[in-house]
């Protein structure tokens, strides 16, 4: 479940992607552009993680590696036997 990176510092990285909240493009100093942010959390004590991969590169990485999810069939009330059904 883990994704492997490796930071713009050169340090073997691994994140999670279920605590992933946003990736997006790493400006430079002059405005060019440098790989990808990927952040856990967006107020003003967070920080990110610094990768030369383009934001969609790391967004398909963390994706490919989300748990799959189940859906539940909100119309199915089978269970709440308190209401008469009708015939």
């Amino acid at each position: 479940m883990f994704v492997q990176f490796t930071d713009n510092d050169g340090r073997e990285t691994w994140i999670n992607p279920v605590h992933v909240k946003v990736v997006r493009t790493n400006q430079g100093f002059l405005g060019g552009k440098k790989g990808s942010e990927i952040w856990f959390s967006f107020g003003s004590s967070s920080e990110a993680i610094y990768v030369p991969q383009s934001p969609s590169e790391a967004a398909a990485l963390l994706d490919a590696a989300m748990p799959p999810t189940s859906f539940v069939d909100a119309g199915d009330d089978s269970e709440d036997d308190s209401t008469p059904k009708s015939s």
